[in-house]
């Protein structure tokens, strides 16, 4: 019966194991990234104000427009929206060699391409919350989102390894043209996925308003002891990732999707605003 609410026309078997190559690969690339970016602000400023702004303009986005993304991506395509999204990403952060090989690269444009990529990145990780329950069965779930949950771990491992190896053979340049190319290889693998990422059409959707959404998803959270308190030890951890295993949620909370009987509230939780979020997209 279960899987039976969780079936998806059109799922294939392989799917998932495309999406989760081409996240991984990603997630190593956004970890090369957050290796080379301080070195590269330093090497162009060699203030620790500037690398502090740095940080604060990747994580500054998050209170700012989480919710807002967040409801507002339950409404469009979401394997569309992704795909674009990562060559959106792609693009903006090419930015940064290019004008490193122009010879022009003010420390301001590095802080306005790290606004705009982390605010991108929003996006993509609220339509991933939603799109893994579409790829597999309920039974699969947990299994699902641990090696999802895994990738993030082992991308903070290999990462800056990767990096120094490549800084130690290339330039700081060379290490943001690889995770730039990292964002097409998950553009490409959310390509070859042929699974829908909407269990419900966008245009079949009840008509509410963002703000409605949002409303709900802060009542919900409000109104359940164990999600707020989640909600807020991320918000503690001052935007920093912050998963929360489905498995261990529902076992405390006993909850399940309003919409979607048999499907979990929040299948995933990368940050403070994805508590509230991902609440507000399937309690609407």
């Amino acid at each position: 019966m279960a899987q039976n609410m969780l079936a998806v026309p059109g799922r294939r078997a392989g799917d998932f194991w495309i999406f989760w190559t081409g996240q991984t690969i990603s997630q190593i690339g956004s970890a090369l990234t957050s290796t080379a970016l301080p070195l590269l602000v330093f090497k162009l400023s060699g203030s620790a104000l500037d690398l502090g702004l740095a940080s604060a303009a990747t994580w500054v986005p998050y209170p700012l427009f989480g919710l807002f993304i967040g409801a507002w991506v339950d409404r469009v395509n979401r394997k569309g929206l992704m795909i674009g999204l990562d060559i959106c990403r792609a693009v903006v952060l090419a930015v940064l060699p290019l004008l490193a090989l122009l010879g022009h690269l003010p420390i301001w444009w590095i802080y306005l391409v790290t606004f705009i990529n982390s605010t991108l990145t929003i996006g993509f990780q609220s339509a991933t919350t939603a799109a893994i329950p579409s790829m597999v069965t309920q039974d699969g779930l947990v299994k699902a989102n641990g090696r999802m949950q895994a990738s993030a771990p082992f991308a903070t491992i290999i990462g800056p390894f990767l990096a120094a190896l490549l800084l130690a053979v290339t330039s700081l340049q060379a290490v943001l043209w690889c995770d730039a190319l990292t964002f097409v290889v998950s553009a490409i693998s959310l390509a070859l996925v042929k699974t829908s990422f909407n269990a419900v059409a966008p245009q079949a959707r009840p008509k509410t308003s963002l703000r409605r959404d949002i409303l709900d998803g802060l009542r919900y959270v409000l109104a359940q002891p164990v999600v707020r308190t989640l909600a807020l030890f991320s918000a503690g951890k001052s935007g920093r990732g912050c998963p929360v295993p489905a498995d261990r949620l529902l076992r405390q909370t006993g909850v399940s999707c309003q919409r979607c009987p048999g499907r979990p509230v929040l299948h995933r939780c990368r940050n403070w605003s994805g508590n509230l979020y991902a609440l507000g997209r399937h309690t609407a």
